[in-house]
């Protein structure tokens, strides 16, 4: 359920809590937090380690995976002069886009722990996701 979020790209930690299904057979369980940062509803703005490391929390307490959609990562750990480990630590899986400010052509990465990520390229095959000779694109970004 997308939640309506404050200027500075947060939203309320007793909003999310609220939005999170109840263990109701006829309705489908919260599995799966994805926050973004920076924020693109909010002209890119940078959101703070500690709304991330917020959800977090509540994400534990509920046994939720927090995922950090981090096309513009980068960005946001200039903007907010913190290394993106920092923006990063709460979540169990971040992406990264490589042509969002980087320089190459196309081309995203995805991070997390061993189990995440096998779900993570079984889902992406299963999408129809994956491209050969991707490597040679994406090196465009080491400029």
């Amino acid at each position: 359920t997308p939640l309506d979020t404050n200027p500075d790209g947060t939203f309320t930690m007793s909003d999310l809590h609220a939005a999170v299904s109840a263990d109701d057979q006829h309705m489908p369980r919260t599995r799966l937090v994805c926050l973004e940062n920076s924020h693109g509803g909010h002209s890119g703005t940078a959101v703070p380690a500690s709304f991330a490391d917020a959800a977090g929390v509540l994400c534990a307490e509920h046994e939720l995976v927090l995922h950090i959609d981090g096309a513009r990562i980068l960005n946001a750990a200039v903007a907010l002069k913190v290394a993106p480990a920092e923006l990063s630590r709460a979540a169990a899986t971040v992406t990264l886009c490589l042509s969002k400010g980087l320089g190459a052509p196309v081309g995203s990465m995805a991070t997390g722990t061993a189990a995440h990520m096998h779900s993570v390229r079984r889902w992406r095959k299963a999408l129809g996701g994956g491209m050969r000779q991707a490597g040679v694109l994406a090196a465009a970004g080491l400029v």
